[in-house]
């Protein structure tokens, strides 16, 4: 795990989607589909490289190791999400394989609020939810963030 104190236009690029309406609406809430197994099995066996970016914060996190890699994958649930439209992105995950992007997803963090929505051509198209160890990986950088920064 590695921490950056810097933010790419990549963060303001994703940032920026958040807030773009898609899916079915429904009493504040948007549906999409569940990503598919195919998607994560490549991923599982092809993603090399992982990004995080968070917003409002003043750092990022890259994994470059198979094992993080993996546990961070194995933490997308194959349930779809529900989005409460009163939630809002912490962050972006970028997906790699061989230095190219071949999946990203905004971070869903907070009470009520705790799953994925995947991007396909720029437009949200898969929510999933985290899965308990998903939940426990961000709590647990998080809790390590404040400790250190003493925020």
């Amino acid at each position: 795990m590695q921490c950056q104190s810097n933010q790419s236009s990549e963060a303001t690029q994703a940032e920026d989607t958040t807030t773009a309406a898609a899916g079915t609406e429904n009493a504040g809430q948007a549906t999409y589909p569940s990503i598919s197994s195919e998607t994560m099995k490549m991923l599982w066996d092809s993603c090399d490289y992982i990004d995080f970016i968070f917003y409002h914060t003043n750092f990022s996190m890259s994994q470059n190791q198979q094992p993080a890699i993996r546990t961070t994958i194995s933490g997308v649930s194959t349930m779809p999400a529900v989005i409460n439209a009163a939630c809002q992105a912490v962050g972006r995950i970028f997906f790699q394989v061989d230095g190219v992007n071949a999946m990203e997803a905004d971070i869903y963090l907070g009470p009520d609020c705790f799953y994925y929505v995947f991007l396909e051509n720029g437009q949200y198209a898969y929510a999933n939810y985290m899965t308990e160890e998903g939940r426990g990986f961000y709590q647990n950088m998080f809790n390590q963030i404040q400790q250190t920064t003493g925020q």
